[in-house]
């Protein structure tokens, strides 16, 4: 039996994986990602380099001092609009399968993965189910329940298998590839470890 701490030390770094691609616009998540920050230090049992997590750490508390905007720019120019072309799509199908598409022929499995661990889509959410920063926090939600909820493991085995996987390290060399802030470029390298 796994401990329960690895369920939680793999739960937090998707969780603020998920928060830190989540749009910076969102006041909410921001908060909650400074607040799980120290956190991220104390990782111990899952396998990470020290020395990427502290960078994630610190270009994320460097990114915050900066002007407000300086975010939101960087996030626009990433992943939402760019001329003459989007850097970096944050989603799934763009990544798995080179479709400049959203919602693609994958979307039907990952909705049953949604529905399989008794979720629904959030009437506030205004992103796809496939979008990056959603996939990190399903998967975030299936470790941290799996412990009371041990066919979730199964849960992640899939959407690891047939979606993150597919499309994490392709996303995350874009992004740290063409990203000008050091936070992103420093969660390009976190997501790929």
């Amino acid at each position: 039996m796994l401990s329960p701490k690895i369920f939680e030390e793999r739960a937090l770094l998707y969780k603020v994986l998920s928060l830190a691609l989540y749009t910076p616009s969102d006041i909410q998540s921001q908060n909650e990602l400074k607040t799980l920050l120290p956190a991220v230090r104390q990782v111990s049992l899952v396998k990470m380099n020290p020395e990427t997590i502290d960078k994630f750490v610190d270009a994320w508390i460097t990114a915050w001092d900066n002007p407000p905007g300086d975010l939101k720019e960087e996030y626009t120019r990433l992943f939402v609009n760019d001329y003459p072309e989007l850097k970096c799509p944050p989603f799934e199908t763009y990544w798995a399968t080179g479709e400049r598409t959203i919602y693609g022929h994958n979307y039907d499995s990952l909705l049953g993965i949604y529905r399989e661990a008794g979720l629904d889509r959030a009437p506030d959410v205004g992103l796809p189910l496939e979008h990056v920063a959603l996939e990190l926090e399903l998967m975030y939600y299936l470790v941290a329940s799996s412990p009371r909820q041990p066919e979730y493991l199964c849960l992640q085995e899939k959407l690891f298998l047939e979606h993150i996987g597919k499309w994490a390290d392709g996303y995350s060399r874009c992004l740290e590839e063409n990203a000008k802030l050091e936070n992103y470029r420093a969660t390009a390298r976190l997501l790929r470890e």
